[in-house]
């Protein structure tokens, strides 16, 4: 398609995973979102970054599907894909494989606690965390103030501290 559907790929392709929860149907409609995005960049304004553009494409895609198929919108996290199965090499040992476990049953704590937070919460949380996203630029994608940003952000974190107290060693 275009150089910038490859350089967005993986984030788009993240942002449709978060409302599909669902490999193949995630590789869909991340073709439909850069399709739309294709599609309408003779509208496309540069008084906003062509991320924050796109992204707003996909959120919306998303919620499309979402009441499509009438499914909830859950989360979205960057290491939320397919098992890569090299990690079950020969040369692994027990104690590897026992930490790999771990670490798996760790963040499925860690995702299923996420996915508790209200929505702006966690839209935030995501955002922030794990697209590494700057607070003006999330304030801008969710059309509020960064100062709402912090304090969605700041509610997020508390409540997950809540939430996984049984996990955290302190």
């Amino acid at each position: 398609m275009a150089y910038w559907s490859k350089k967005y790929q993986r984030k788009i392709y993240q942002i449709a995973y978060q409302f599909t929860l669902n490999v193949d149907e995630a590789d869909d409609l991340a073709q439909e979102i850069f399709l739309k995005a294709y599609r309408s960049l003779p509208k496309f304004e540069s008084s906003s970054t062509f991320y924050t553009w796109l992204y707003r494409i996909a959120y919306n895609s998303g919620i499309d599907y979402t009441r499509k198929y009438k499914r909830r919108s859950v989360h979205l996290f960057l290491d939320d894909f397919p098992n890569d199965e090299s990690r079950l090499h020969p040369r692994m040992t027990d104690s590897t494989v026992t930490r790999l476990a771990e670490v798996d049953e760790t963040m499925t704590h860690i995702k299923r606690a996420v996915a508790e937070l209200p929505a702006q919460q966690k839209q935030v949380f995501i955002l922030r965390h794990y697209q590494h996203l700057p607070l003006k630029e999330i304030a801008e994608l969710l059309s509020i103030k960064t100062g709402t940003v912090k304090a969605h952000l700041f509610y997020a974190i508390r409540n997950l501290q809540q939430l996984l107290a049984d996990y955290v060693q302190v």
